[in-house]
């Protein structure tokens, strides 16, 4: 009976410790933001997922003033495992940066930025970088150029040299863009 006890006990113990949701310090205090605020990077949010998850809940565009044109890498370069996806941009340029791992590039340019006490900065996806023509460029935010803007993602396939670029004069994304061309690039961090 005694061991019964013990083990029916222990058991509501864990369902309590999983059940009831756990409150930290960024849940119970943290400050919300609306898209076009400015994130604690100095940057403009562009993205709210609606929950933290993954470490992250909004994604945020460094200011125009931060912007710069570079290479993707150079041409018939494949980086295996990039993707296209809302919160991948971190990961394709950890792998774009491991692969090619040369300053200069659109990536590690990125990755090497430190703006307003942050050194988190990517390049973002593919998607990521739709989400941040369609919340700030297409209403007059961010101050971002007319011409192609660069991803993190390659097209991939029969494309290795290939990477997914986006024309903020109108939205469209193109995977013609050879890599070793020079288009504009915008870092974003999450948080």
């Amino acid at each position: 009976m005694k061991k019964t006890s013990v083990v029916l006990f222990a058991s509501v113990v864990l369902l309590a410790l999983f059940a009831c949701p756990k409150v930290t310090a960024q849940s119970a205090g943290s400050k919300t933001y609306k898209i076009g605020d400015t994130g604690p990077g100095g940057g403009i949010v562009f993205y709210d997922k609606g929950f933290t998850e993954g470490g992250w809940r909004y994604l945020e565009a460094a200011p125009a003033g931060k912007e710069f044109a570079a290479i993707w890498g150079p041409r018939d370069t494949n980086v295996a495992g990039t993707e296209t996806k809302v919160g991948s941009g971190k990961r394709n340029t950890e792998l774009i940066v491991a692969a090619l791992g040369e300053n200069g590039k659109a990536a590690k340019l990125c990755a090497s930025l430190n703006f307003n006490g942050r050194n988190d900065w990517f390049l973002p996806s593919r998607d990521e970088l739709d989400l941040m023509y369609n919340s700030l460029a297409r209403v007059g935010l961010g101050n971002f150029l007319s011409g192609a803007y660069w991803s993190s993602s390659q097209v991939g396939g029969n494309y290795p040299n290939v990477a997914w670029a986006q024309r903020f004069s109108d939205g469209s994304q193109s995977n013609v863009h050879l890599q070793e061309f020079t288009l504009l690039v915008r870092a974003v961090r999450a948080f």
